[in-house]
């Protein structure tokens, strides 16, 4: 113990300078939010991640979600705890990292905490994105009546993308016309989906999911075309199709 009064004042001075320093280098690596440009941020529809400093959690949600980041919906983080200027949030934050969805620069949802939960995640934003239609199909295994979904004309080159994460699921030169009434194809972009085996309604089928998101998508069966012989039967209101850039 520091009984001397002369080691007790050198020890408090010591302690004094380094919270000094540390609150110095901790507010110059928060970047206030009134920093960010308002036309970096959409204000229409925009995701902020608000981290916290030297937060693990944070650098694990990066790593899991942000580095591979397609998804049609902007996201920016911040370290700071309050809003863009005007912007408004519904509580006060007070975990990290907080994924707050606004619109129109009003918070209508919030992703608290993360901890790998990544399917979780994107359920969540699913909800927040899609419409009950899509939502049914998507979190629910639905079915589009048949002939009624959206993309099953589409023939233009481009690539068929998950409506939530925005990554690639098909490209248009592996659809063909079933006559089914749903969008087919006969492979899936490598990697884009998994299949799990169904026992539902008394049939015994192969799932088909969206690999980035767990999104149901549809099944697949044998009865393809060559070269794999497969015909990936695909919900179309749970696809967005993004056209092949003109050259």
């Amino acid at each position: 113990m520091l009984t001397h009064p002369l080691l007790r004042g050198i020890f408090l001075i010591i302690c004094s300078l380094v919270l000094v320093s540390a609150q110095a280098t901790e507010k110059k690596a928060v970047k206030p939010m009134s920093e960010f440009k308002p036309k970096t941020l959409n204000f229409e529809r925009q995701l902020i991640v608000f981290e916290g400093v030297d937060c693990g959690y944070c650098r694990k949600f990066k790593a899991d979600v942000l580095d591979s980041w397609k998804s049609p919906v902007p996201i920016s983080r911040t370290l700071g705890f309050n809003p863009p200027p005007n912007w408004s949030l519904e509580k006060p934050l007070f975990a990290t990292p907080t994924i707050v969805l606004f619109a129109q620069g009003k918070e209508v949802s919030r992703y608290t905490g993360y901890n790998g939960e990544k399917a979780r995640f994107w359920e969540w934003l699913g909800y927040q994105l899609l419409t009950p239609a899509q939502q049914k199909i998507a979190f629910e295994q639905g079915t589009e009546r048949a002939f009624t979904g959206s993309n099953l004309d589409e023939k233009r080159a481009g690539t068929f993308v998950d409506p939530i994460t925005g990554v690639a699921l098909f490209r248009s030169d592996s659809k063909f016309e079933s006559g089914t009434g749903w969008p087919s194809f006969f492979t899936p972009l490598p990697g884009s989906v998994t299949t799990h085996e169904d026992i539902s309604h008394g049939m015994k089928r192969v799932e088909v999911r969206s690999a980035s998101s767990g999104i149901h998508l549809g099944h697949v069966f044998d009865d393809g075309p060559a070269p794999t012989y497969k015909r990936y039967c695909i919900n179309g209101n749970v696809l967005k199709f993004v056209p092949d850039a003109s050259k």
